[in-house]
């Protein structure tokens, strides 16, 4: 019983945040949408800044081990690639925790909040391990060319996040692969749409 309202705490938090802002929210109305009592969410939690580490804590611990597993034997060229799936298939099944990272990226209370907590760590992680990822991938500048992913995966954030009907995400997703491979090693192709000479190829064929 006191995990179930723990999950619906958070669950309402997390849509709250997310639809109307973290410093808009208040305890009040996550316990409306929760339906608990505010004394019952401060039971579980000290403070909202605690229910807010603990989505993004938990969220992180579920997302995470889609980018990389400690067991992966794939060459560094398909583990990118998986990763950049990954990312995408993220960003189309958690759209409430999209929206919100998206938001609290702009937001200074926000960074304060996370600088030296576990989701702190669980972001140096990720990035150490992208970067190594990038490296064994055939990259001649690892550590720029993540950040050059991941300001592209911003953008597909920012611009999906606002109309998700008028951005092409997977064909997107299939021109950063292919853009990939003509700047590193060459990585299979694992696209969800024909590549343009494909689609030249086929239209000479009818």
């Amino acid at each position: 019983m006191r995990e179930k309202s723990r999950t619906a705490i958070l669950s309402a938090a997390l849509e709250l945040f997310a639809k109307q802002g973290y410093s808009a929210t208040t305890a009040e109305e996550i316990a409306r949408k929760a339906g608990t009592s505010k004394g019952l969410i401060f039971t579980h939690f000290k403070t909202k800044e605690n229910i807010l580490l603990a989505i993004f804590e938990e969220q992180l611990e579920l997302v995470l081990p889609r980018f990389f597993r400690d067991d992966d034997a794939r060459p560094a060229e398909q583990k990118l690639v998986a990763l950049i799936d990954s990312w995408v298939d993220v960003i189309k099944s958690q759209p409430l925790l999209v929206r919100l990272s998206l938001q609290l990226n702009l937001d200074d209370e926000y960074r304060k909040i996370i600088r030296n907590r576990k989701t702190m760590q669980y972001y140096q992680s990720f990035l150490s391990r992208m970067t190594r990822t990038v490296r064994e991938a055939g990259s001649d500048n690892p550590e720029l060319d993540t950040f050059v992913l991941m300001f592209f995966f911003d953008g597909i954030v920012a611009n999906y996040t606002v109309a998700p009907e008028l951005f092409p995400i997977d064909a997107i997703k299939d021109r950063l692969v292919e853009s990939m491979a003509s700047r590193w090693k060459k990585p299979p192709r694992t696209l969800s749409t024909p590549s343009l000479p494909a689609r030249r190829r086929r239209a000479r064929n009818r």
